[in-house]
């Protein structure tokens, strides 16, 4: 079986720390974001994934982390690249060929926008869709905010959606489209080649005649669009991983204490006295010394922390470094940023490469 993993653009929203890497690259509880993704797949008993994705964007070391990901997980992955922007819906049917293997599979087949992550029930949402034997069926979840996504009208007794509407100005609903879904190769009939589709522009037509099914999610779903929609993923990933996978957490040692879910890389070193969690990530070859104290926050490869710092809801980007006595809160740091000793960082945004020499009291963007 196959699926296709729809990569928009590789900056994504999550800048700065996507100014150094990738969005898919980009690391997440110790995994690149695409990783989680491609697991969840491989999981649901997928063995090929379509990446479609632009052609004027691609980084430098794509293509040699696409093959160590397809040998670590044993899934051939396969690249398709849009000479033009094409679209959500666009960039399937550009990918149509290799989907359907030149017009001669007609099984139905996942779709996952990279930009998503979540609890992937992946088997039932193919089952779901089996079942009701319609071109599509979108995972939907409810939202306190649903004006800001694609929002569906269910009918609860079919699990049919009778309306779809992109980012409605009043309210309809609050239930919205999860970007995963389930398709039959018919909807490749509904999408003009050459041209830019979004799934937005194809959903509410399918929805009117009667070809679009739903299921509801009942795990966590988080659409990654700022550096706080991150930080509130981690700690769900963090809470399931307490009881799906409980030994890939930390636990207190004689030297430090740790309080709530929190993932340390092996090759991580934490000083005595250090307090850490909850819903704390620390990644490879970070350093954190004597007496800090890290709540909520993720530190990316190599980033240091010196001692009897505090780190409250923030990330810390590739090979970043807090000076001692710093207390950085509600901040992102991208690439290289040096914080020098004893400074006070509250709602900063630092772009790579710089050094912080004096307070940031209140949000700004350090370019």
């Amino acid at each position: 079986m196959k699926a296709v993993l729809l990569i928009g653009n590789f900056s994504g929203s999550l800048r700065p720390l996507t100014l150094s890497q990738p969005l898919p690259l980009l690391r997440f509880c110790n995994r690149s974001l695409i990783f989680h993704q491609l697991q969840a797949l491989k999981d649901a008993g997928i063995s090929q994934v379509v990446i479609c994705h632009p052609n004027k964007e691609v980084p430098a070391d794509w293509t040699a982390a696409i093959e160590q990901l397809s040998g670590e997980l044993g899934l051939k992955l396969v690249c398709s690249q849009e000479t033009e922007p094409a679209g959500t819906a666009g960039a399937l049917k550009h990918a149509e060929a290799l989907v359907t293997d030149d017009g001669t599979n007609d099984a139905p087949f996942i779709v996952v926008n990279a930009d998503v992550l979540c609890s992937y029930p992946l088997r039932d949402l193919l089952l779901a869709h089996l079942k009701r034997g319609r071109e599509g069926t979108l995972l939907t979840t409810r939202s306190e905010e649903p004006s800001e996504y694609g929002v569906v009208v269910v009918d609860e007794r079919t699990g049919g959606i009778t309306h779809f509407v992109d980012r409605p100005e009043t309210f309809v609903s609050d239930r919205i489209n999860c970007g995963v879904y389930v398709f039959s190769p018919a909807i490749f009939e509904r999408i003009r080649a050459s041209s830019r589709v979004s799934m937005n522009e194809l959903l509410p037509a399918m929805a009117k005649a009667e070809q679009l099914n739903s299921m509801l999610l009942s795990g966590y779903w988080v659409k990654l669009t700022s550096t706080r929609s991150y930080m509130g993923a981690v700690a769900s990933h963090l809470e399931i991983a307490r009881y799906l996978a409980p030994a890939s957490l930390a636990e207190s040692t004689p030297d430090f204490t740790v309080t709530g879910n929190v993932m340390v890389h092996p090759s991580a070193t934490i000083g005595k006295g250090c307090v850490v969690g909850p819903a704390v990530v620390i990644g490879p070859n970070c350093r954190v010394a004597e007496g800090v104290r890290l709540e909520s926050c993720t530190l990316l490869e190599g980033a240091a922390v010196a001692s009897h710092a505090i780190i409250r809801e923030s990330v810390l980007g590739l090979g970043s470094s807090i000076g001692r006595w710093c207390f950085v809160n509600g901040s992102v740091l991208g690439e290289a940023v040096e914080v020098c000793e004893a400074l006070l960082l509250n709602g900063a945004t630092v772009l790579p490469q710089k050094q912080l020499e004096r307070n940031i009291r209140s949000p700004e963007i350090v370019i």
